[in-house]
Parts: structure tokens; sequence; C-alpha cells
């Protein structure tokens, strides 16, 4: 048993470590492009969402701690449980075949696929809630992309994960999926002017086309649900590309500006719907009754 819990201990530990220094390169790496994009207006932009840095922050730390090591034991039950049942479609040999190129191509692309109708799902009223933590953030920055609630969490692993798995992608190229779309989600989040110009912006999603996903009117963000390929925006009519983005970020739900009241706040709403919904129930039996009553 004693060794046991040092050996959690340790993996704890290396998994703090490793966060900690992913999160280092990625500062390093996006503020020095918004430096040298938009000089002192980065650093005044900083400034004004140092408060919602630091709750992306908290998110961020979080999930290091407690919400990863539980996805990734997920992931690992998935993966096994449609092995296992012989579930896959393709094997590891047949994606040999194809080549390591489109292979990793291909885990990205159909990743992207898989994620892009997961991400419709999280916009319909009942996963709302919990995606809508990851929305609240009207001053987005890379790390914006942290902020996810861990319900949200899950519908990704199990939607994805599932998915890809069925697939019978090789390892290696769901490690590439993972990390291309880690770090290009990161990079779209940025609060940075690049919309790629007409041609390139009709293949991959820009910095500028997902915040016009991030916008606080609720209607308006019903678009560009797509992570890499905007051609998937396009093909399915949820493409929205105006021109620079220039209205207000986050949503209008109440949902609080610290890290409990925003974990919290998906369960407050789904039990006020519950509630309501009963209310409702209730009011129409009763009045229902009422009728009744005046019939006889």
């Amino acid at each position: 048993m004693p060794d046991s819990i040092f050996d959690a201990l340790a993996s704890t530990a290396q998994s703090l470590r490793v966060a900690a220094e992913l999160f280092v390169f990625s500062g390093f790496i996006f503020c020095s492009i918004a430096l040298l994009v938009k000089g002192d207006e980065a650093v005044a932009a900083g400034r004004r969402a140092l408060g919602q840095l630091r709750l992306n922050t908290q998110f961020y730390v979080f999930d290091a701690v407690l919400v990863g090591p539980l996805m990734g034991l997920l992931v690992h039950v998935i993966r096994g449980t449609v092995e296992s049942h012989g579930w896959q479609v393709a094997s590891g040999e047949d994606w040999d075949t194809v080549g390591a190129p489109l292979t990793g191509f291909a885990a990205v692309f159909l990743g992207d696929f898989s994620s892009y109708w997961r991400h419709r799902l999280e916009h319909t009223r009942l996963l709302w809630p919990s995606h809508a933590i990851h929305h609240s953030d009207p001053d987005m920055s890379w790390l914006t992309l942290a902020r996810f609630h861990p319900i949200n969490r899950l519908t990704t692993s199990v939607c994805d994960i599932t998915f890809l798995a069925v697939l019978g992608l090789p390892s290696w190229a769901l490690i590439v999926n993972e990390l291309v779309r880690h770090y290009y989600g990161e990079f779209i989040h940025a609060d940075l002017p690049w919309t790629y110009g007409s041609r390139v912006s009709r293949l991959l999603v820009s910095p500028v086309m997902h915040q016009w996903h991030h916008i606080r009117d609720v209607d308006g963000s019903g678009y560009n649900f797509a992570t890499v390929f905007s051609v998937f925006d396009q093909a399915f009519g949820t493409y929205h590309m105006p021109g620079r983005c220039t209205v207000p970020l986050g949503v209008n739900d109440d949902i609080g500006d610290g890290l409990v009241d925003q974990l919290s706040y998906p369960f407050v709403s789904w039990a006020e719907a519950l509630g309501w919904r009963q209310h409702h129930a209730s009011s129409e039996v009763t009045r229902a009754q009422e009728r009744a009553t005046r019939d006889q």
C-alpha cells in the first residue's frame, strides 16, 4: 500500500510538472506572437483581461490536478472496450497500408469532423449550461481553451475518442490529433486579427472566424463549430465570416465570476429548468382539474 501511494503521488507530481511546462511553453509562444503583431495594444489587452486570465489559470490547474487524470483513464477504458468487443471498422495494419503522412492527416481531419458535430450538440439546450462556461470569457486569449467544465470535458472525451477508436487509428495518430487540435485550438482562441484571406479561410479556421463563434449574441454564435478545417462549417451551412469581429464576446447567462460559481452553474441551471418543468406540469394538471370541475 505505501508503495502504491508513493507511485500515485509520483505520477501526480509528474503530471503537474508536465502541465506547468506546457503552460509556460504556450504562454511564451502566444504572448510573443501577440506582442509582435499588436505591440502595446497586446499589453493593454492583457491588463484588461487580467481577471479572466486569473480564472482561466485556475481552470487550468483544476484540470491538471483532478479532471485530466480522470479523462485519461476514461480514454483508456473507451479504447479498451472498443477493441475488446471488435467494434473497429479498421485495424492498425489497415492504416499502415495508407502510410504515416495520410494516416496522421486522416486522424486530424476525421477528428475535426467528429468534434464539429459534438460541438453542435454542446450548443443544444440540454448541454449548453456546461458549454456556456467556455463561452463566458469576454476577453478571449489562448488560455480561454483551458476554461472547460468537467461535464463538457466528459462529453468531449466520450464523443471524440469513441469515434476515433471505432476507426481503429493507431495510438501515434491519436496523439498527433490531440497535439494539433490542442495547440491549434489555443491559437484560434488567441486575440489575433488574422482572417487568412478569402482563399485560405475556406480551408482553415482562423482566429477571427472563431471569434465570431464566441460573440455574445447566442443566435449569432451558432456558427463556426470546427476547430481546424472550416470546410465542415461550409459543407453544413454554419460558416460565418463577415470580416473582423468587433462585437462583444461572452454570454448573456449569469454564470458568476469565480471558479466555484462557474463549476456549479450547470447544475443550478439544470435544477432550475427541471423545477420549472415540474411546476409547469403541475400547473397544467391543476388547470385541467379545474376545467373538469366546471364542466361537471
